[in-house]
């Protein structure tokens, strides 16, 4: 079978080749008709007809272009480019029980390159139509950072005091608030400027989505705002914890309901004052296997000739943060496995193309976790020729305790000696990052 394909090699290599440029010489010769195609943006026309009847629309789909097909001759293929027409819609002609408009296609340049008329597709749009509302809201004013220390915010006075948000009713619906942010951070004096307006919802939660949406509206794009930055004195909360969890959690932290307190008193009783420091006592976290609140009293650890300001509560809610563990199996391929000390004079082969490895941490670190994060390496450096046990080493896991190694495949490794011809000298050979990684839950904390 060998002897037939090499039989008159040279004979067959220039056939190929005086076929191929026969080819090519029909093809310029006759040029051929071919369907081709663009994508060229969709253009709306006649916005102006549904806002005058108190409605906006959605493309539905969210699609903002259309694929043109058309016809042409082989050589003219690469003229044609997506600014060569212009697709549209015109809101005038939407069918108003389905909201369908019909896709239109112009062409603007090389339309004698064109055999016969292009065709959008789709060919129809649907578009939803909504009714428009508008609605007042008072403005809420809110502070961003902390003023320098020994100083805090003071009252607020804003022009306009509301806004009216225009926009679909489904979008307005959304917002419970509306309100500016005060950059008050490092401020030892009053504050004053100008602010945009931004949209919250009933958890208070920024609606970004509104205010980049073109169809919500507002009256004022901007408020004017002065603030006033009071001398007071914020002291810190120093939250100290003691005990141990239960086996299988983890301490995740502390919690507190306010992170600090303002205060009063004479100058000479605040000037070396600094925290209200809450001691481990308060704070036990033996056998927890859950979060653990404490409600505690701050005057009680209060100095002398030191009083709470008068908005502050005297109690406050301390949770101490304490999550189970998980195990997860992740499937590690072998090509990331970096060979450490290789030598040019050997080749060394995996067992198998992946190993099992079996990590325990939290579950919001192990969702963040991926295999080619290990930094998994094998020292070769001492293997001679044979099989070899290969014991992995997870360098990441070195440096960051969120993750404990429980077990994993140990691979084998195979080691040849390869000739002198070998080009390959690299000291040290690390596998690529084209493996993906696998995590299969195990059971919760062991």
């Amino acid at each position: 079978m060998k002897e037939k394909l090499t039989n008159n090699l040279g004979l067959k290599i220039i056939s190929v080749f005086l076929a191929f440029f026969v080819w090519l010489a029909v093809v310029n010769i006759s040029n051929p008709e071919v369907s081709d195609y663009q994508e060229v943006p969709l253009e709306i026309v006649n916005e102006g007809v549904l806002e005058a009847n108190n409605l906006t629309y959605e493309v539905v789909g969210g699609k903002n272009t259309v694929t043109v097909s058309y016809k042409v001759q082989t050589l003219d293929t690469g003229t044609i480019k997506p600014s060569d027409f212009r697709a549209y819609i015109d809101l005038a002609e939407m069918y108003e029980p389905t909201g369908a408009v019909q896709v239109k296609v112009e062409v603007l340049r090389h339309k004698n390159l064109l055999i016969g008329q292009p065709v959008a597709r789709p060919g129809v749009i649907r578009i939803s139509t909504e009714n428009l509302q508008r609605k007042r809201f008072d403005l809420q004013v809110s502070t961003v950072g902390k003023p320098e220390a020994d100083y805090t915010v003071g009252t607020a006075t804003i022009s306009p005091t509301y806004v009216y948000v225009s926009g679909p009713v489904s979008k307005v619906g959304q917002i419970s608030e509306v309100g500016i942010e005060i950059d008050v951070e490092n401020a030892n004096s009053n504050r004053a400027g100008t602010a945009v307006p931004k949209f919250y919802d009933a958890n208070q939660n920024e609606l970004v989505d509104l205010e980049t949406d073109d169809r919500v509206t507002l009256n004022h794009s901007e408020v004017d705002y002065e603030l006033a930055i009071l001398k007071e004195k914020r002291l810190a909360l120093d939250l100290k914890v003691e005990g141990r969890v239960a086996d299988g959690y983890r301490y995740t932290g502390v919690e507190s309901s306010v992170n600090s307190v303002a205060v009063v008193g004479l100058k000479s009783n605040l000037a070396d004052v600094t925290a209200v420091t809450i001691p481990p006592s308060e704070l036990n976290m033996d056998g927890a296997t859950g979060d653990r609140e404490v409600t505690i009293d701050l005057t009680k650890y209060l100095p002398n000739g030191v009083q709470l300001s008068e908005d502050e509560n005297k109690e406050i809610t301390v949770t101490i943060k304490v999550e189970p563990l998980e195990s997860r199996t992740y499937v590690l391929p072998t090509s990331q496995i970096k060979q450490v000390g290789a030598s040019s004079q050997y080749e060394y082969e995996y067992d198998r193309s992946t190993i099992n490895v079996l990590i325990r941490g939290l579950k919001e670190d192990l969702d963040q976790l991926t295999a080619d994060q290990f930094g998994a390496e094998i020292d070769v450096s001492a293997m001679t020729p044979g099989e070899n046990d290969g014991e992995v080493m997870f360098q990441a896991f070195y440096e960051n305790s969120a993750y404990e190694v429980v077990y994993y495949d140990h691979p084998q490794i195979t080691v040849r000696e390869i000739g002198p011809s070998a080009t390959d000298g690299g000291d040290e050979t690390s596998g690529t990052d084209d493996g993906e990684t696998a995590a299969d839950e195990t059971t919760a904390a062991d």
